[in-house]
């Protein structure tokens, strides 16, 4: 709900020094503009965005145990270690009969050898972990997606919050403003009775009182504007001086035509936090799989091309090798265990989560279904207390200028149709904030309810 609380007043006294002076013309916004701005701006949006990149790189790693693994070193040694030296002549194509003399093989002259290598090794098997690997990174992407949607919705309908937030502080310093208008005219009012001997001087006293307590319900909604203004912009993404002008829809929302039990089903199924949950578990038994490819041998082909010299990228000897290399690892550790453990631990946290997941998401849809139901009566009650305190003033009015009501009834009407004027304020974007939490609850698009400009109240 959105209420001008006590404490957002407070908080407004303390900002007022930070809010920024309106030095542009403010820009018409209504409650759909509001949600393009805040997509087009919001930077968790753009961090969402670059998670699904993020698992998109982790599925293109994924794959490289299909393609080879090429690698080209370049070794420059030199040492007078016997084996190094003997086996650098031989690498070299250098090594002559004198080179079998006691002496020199134990005792020989340092040499250096440079050793260009160029590996290629290809993966033929490996228990089926390219391909586990490649499909996990498969649905993280999805997982990162739906993760995107919800960002998204949250982002929403903190546009369409802060946006009504805005329209009720607008409207209430709108309401005091009318309500100080008021005030001073029956000030005016009460003053010309008591010159006229009509009234006595306690009544201008009673209106003067009044009009210091609107003028300071007027000053407290002035600074709630400026701080549901600067929220606001938080909630589009902006930073700056930007100055905006709410345009609320001109009438309530029309009521939908489906059900509560409709509406939980739709949850259930578009729900993008119940997907999110959903590809991570499909991610998670996978992981159980990889946990237990570790008890599996791996097979693979391998190649080496080979230069020798004195010098760097010498080629003075050359040699080559191919080979099919096997790997079974017996015992690890039990760090295969280990891993398949946590697997399959994972894999219940995540299945437990969705459970109470879905849960909660009927327990949220039931509550924004029947805080809707709520606001929609609460509205039409304040409709109808907005038109009695309407005609109430008028007749009050009319009396006190005729000398037939006191100024206590006057007032007290009056006060009574600025709170009714309040109320009813409130009970409209209460309203709309209703719908806009029943949507994020069951899943739906807010863009598919919000009015364009053509159908908001200009006025």
């Amino acid at each position: 709900m959105i209420r001008l609380s006590a404490s957002l007043l407070i908080l407004a006294l303390v900002a007022v020094g930070t809010v920024p002076a309106a030095d542009e013309p403010a820009q018409p916004i209504g409650p759909e503009e509001a949600i393009q701005i805040a997509l087009d701006n919001h930077p968790m949006l753009h961090a969402a965005d670059e998670e699904v990149r993020a698992a998109e790189a982790d599925r293109q790693s994924a794959g490289s145990g299909y393609l080879p693994q090429i690698e080209l070193t370049e070794d420059w040694i030199r040492s007078d270690n016997p084996v190094y030296v003997f086996s650098s002549k031989l690498l070299q194509g250098v090594f002559s009969p004198s080179d079998f003399d006691i002496q020199a093989l134990n005792n020989p002259d340092p040499i250096t050898n440079s050793q260009t290598r160029l590996s290629i090794y290809q993966n033929i098997w490996n228990a089926g972990r390219t391909s586990l690997h490649k499909k996990a990174a498969t649905a993280g992407i999805a997982a990162a997606e739906q993760s995107r949607d919800t960002t998204r919705d949250e982002v929403v309908f903190g546009a369409l919050n802060s946006f009504w937030n805005l329209v009720l502080a607008q409207e209430m310093l709108r309401v005091t403003r009318d309500a100080e208008a008021a005030a001073e005219g029956n000030l005016s009012l009460a003053s010309e009775m008591v010159d006229a001997g009509l009234a006595v001087s306690s009544d201008r006293l009673s209106a003067e009182v009044r009009m210091a307590e609107v003028q300071a319900m007027r000053i407290r909604a002035e600074y709630g504007v400026d701080v549901a203004h600067a929220a606001l912009l938080g909630a589009l993404g902006l930073e700056g001086t930007q100055r905006f002008e709410p345009i609320p829809p001109a009438s309530a929302p029309a009521e939908g035509d489906d059900t509560l039990d409709q509406r939980i089903d739709r949850a259930y199924s578009e729900r993008s936090d119940l997907q999110t949950v959903s590809r991570r578990i499909d991610q998670a038994q996978l992981g159980v799989k990889m946990g237990r490819s570790g008890y599996y041998p791996q097979f693979g082909a391998l190649g080496r091309y080979e230069l020798n010299g004195d010098n760097l990228f010498g080629a003075d000897g050359q040699n080559w090798a191919v080979g099919l290399s096997a790997r079974w690892t017996i015992f690890d550790g039990n760090r295969t265990k280990g891993q398949s453990a946590r697997a399959r631990a994972d894999l219940a946290r995540l299945q437990a989560m969705n459970s109470g997941l879905r849960q909660g998401i009927r327990v949220q849809v039931q509550a924004a279904w029947a805080d809707r139901e709520s606001a929609r009566r609460r509205l039409d009650v304040a409709v109808a207390a907005l038109e009695s305190a309407e005609e109430a003033l008028r007749i009050v009015r009319e009396r006190y200028g005729e000398g037939l009501a006191v100024i206590v009834e006057l007032l007290g009407t009056e006060a009574a149709f600025t709170k009714a004027q309040a109320n009813h304020a409130q009970a409209m974007s209460e309203l709309w904030l209703a719908e806009a939490q029943l949507d994020l609850a069951s899943g739906t698009d807010p863009l598919e309810r919000q009015p364009s400009n053509q159908d908001t109240d200009q006025s």
